[in-house]
């Protein structure tokens, strides 16, 4: 078995016993609801933002609820490149000093800050989850969010809605890849 076989072997490992990451996009469809409701909230800018990048902290007790409704072991560990997965979500944690630093420099630019680390984030499943579809979602959340705001000068706290665009269209692009795909199998 050469290295490319080796490869294709475990990601589609991965790919088969994560259902491409599905209970960590549900559970993102959930938290980003969570952050629209604090964007609309009548509340101080400082409080909101705090609020709003305490959210992420939600990600993995709801991802564990989500993965029991999908039958997912999420502490599966027999794949090595399930260490690439978790450098791949980590990475977005050391992104958050960035809105800690606008936090206290520029408070408006928290919730736009956080939406990009969040959809750039997204970009490495593609390749571990082998679904261009996370690379699309990617795409669109960072750029419709630099767009909007830039040449539209789109109120920030509509940014969520944004973002939940663009992981809505992927949670139902990854349902049907899984589906296609289960319906390949038999």
């Amino acid at each position: 078995m050469n290295i490319n076989t080796s490869l294709h072997v475990l990601l589609n490992d991965i790919v088969q016993k994560q259902k491409k990451g599905l209970p960590f996009i549900m559970a993102s469809l959930f938290i980003w609801g969570v952050i629209t409701t604090i964007a609309f909230l009548p509340i101080d800018l400082m409080i909101k933002n705090i609020g709003i990048l305490s959210c992420g902290a939600l990600l993995f007790p709801v991802s564990i609820v989500c993965a029991k409704i999908l039958n997912v072991d999420l502490f599966y560990k027999e794949n090595p490149l399930i260490n690439g997965l978790l450098i791949a979500t980590n990475n977005q944690i050391l992104y958050l000093i960035i809105c800690i630093l606008l936090l206290m420099k520029a408070p408006m630019l928290v919730l736009p800050a956080y939406a990009i680390i969040y959809g750039a984030h997204l970009l490495p499943y593609a390749f571990f989850y082998q679904s261009k579809n996370y690379q699309y979602s990617s795409i669109f959340i960072c750029i419709a969010i630099l767009v909007s705001m830039l040449f539209f000068h789109l109120n920030s706290m509509y940014i969520p809605i944004i973002v939940e665009v663009g992981v809505l269209f992927l949670f139902l692009m990854l349902k049907k890849e899984i589906k296609n795909e289960l319906g390949a199998g038999t």
